[in-house]
């Protein structure tokens, strides 16, 4: 009985050193366990937010330019807007291999975009008027992206046009805060980017976007648009390095441009001011009309002189005496 105590206090006891070796106390857990289990957690919440629940977000279905739920500001497209999908040079197309999780792109890949350097498609200083005339409306706003100064954070996005239909998060403004909803953009929606390639501005109507929550098993709701396909939806990922510049295919020309990110900083987030018609002018009623100079005609010729008359005859000489 007294050998087996000793044996099993002995054994205890290298237990403990092994454990303390390991670098863990008695009745604590090893911290590559708790390493793991933090991993593991964080691992959890990134599922769930991803939608991978039993029943995930429905996925709204955005026509180019449809007002959309629950809008923020009045419109904010040109009268007229261009919606067309520009094909674009050799080079630019698209992945279009199917993949029911979204079609991944980065956002700064040269063509993902249409856009113009010159042509207004997005009226960014309405957006920010709109928006600073609620003082709720703003602040719901400014809390999709945690920014203070919305003003000077509009400064710094792009306008383009979408390609490809493409997976976001949109908001609408509900009874005085944002409402998250998944949606997908039809190609040929404007939107405001940042610096990163990424959609943060629906342009129809001022919604903010952010990244999808992206689950293949979530039903699609609304009427699909000609060419839609749910396996080739497009999810942008923020490029690396932030961008001065965007490169888009141009509206006008198909071929490629390259557009600066934002309006930089000594220019006004506003619409550039349009160029005045040129207006017919209106004849004078009072006026005659205008008189053609015409060139002077030839002097005619001078008429030959006549000939002179034959000389009269000499009279008779005068008869003898």
């Amino acid at each position: 009985m007294v050998a087996t105590d000793v044996a099993g206090q002995a054994a205890r006891r290298a237990r403990r050193r092994a454990v303390v070796r390991a670098g863990t106390r008695p009745g604590r857990a090893p911290r590559s366990w708790l390493a793991v289990a933090g991993a593991l957690t964080v691992t959890v919440l990134v599922a769930c937010s991803s939608g991978s629940g039993s029943n995930p977000d429905p996925v709204d279905l955005d026509r180019a330019t449809d007002n959309g739920q629950l809008p923020w500001t009045e419109v904010l497209l040109p009268p007229q807007t261009p919606t067309t999908v520009p094909f674009g040079p050799p080079g630019t197309d698209l992945p279009s291999e199917p993949r029911p999780a979204g079609i991944r792109v980065i956002g700064d890949r040269a063509g993902l975009y249409g856009g113009s350097p010159d042509r207004v498609l997005c009226d960014r200083q309405r957006l920010v008027d709109d928006l600073e005339q609620d003082p709720a409306r703003l602040q719901a706003w400014s809390s999709v992206f945690q920014v203070d100064d919305v003003r000077n954070y509009v400064r710094t996005l792009t306008p383009v046009l979408l390609r490809a239909d493409t997976r976001v998060t949109n908001h609408g403004f509900d009874d005085g805060h944002a409402s998250a909803f998944q949606s997908v953009l039809e190609a040929g929606t404007i939107v405001l980017i940042d610096d990163h390639g990424v959609p943060r501005v629906r342009c129809v109507r001022g919604s903010p976007l952010l990244s999808p929550v992206v689950n293949e098993n979530a039903d699609v709701q609304g009427d699909p648009w000609p060419g839609f396909q749910q396996d080739r939806l497009y999810v942008v990922q923020p490029s690396n390095l932030a961008m001065t510049e965007v490169t888009v295919v141009d509206l006008m020309t198909g071929g490629l441009s390259s557009v600066p990110i934002g309006s930089g900083p000594q220019q006004p987030a506003e619409r550039p001011n349009p160029v005045a018609p040129v207006e017919a002018q209106a004849p004078v009623a009072d006026s005659p009309p205008a008189v053609v100079q015409q060139a002077a005609p030839r002097p005619a010729p001078a008429p030959s002189p006549e000939p002179a008359p034959p000389p009269a005859p000499a009279p008779p000489p005068p008869p003898p005496p």
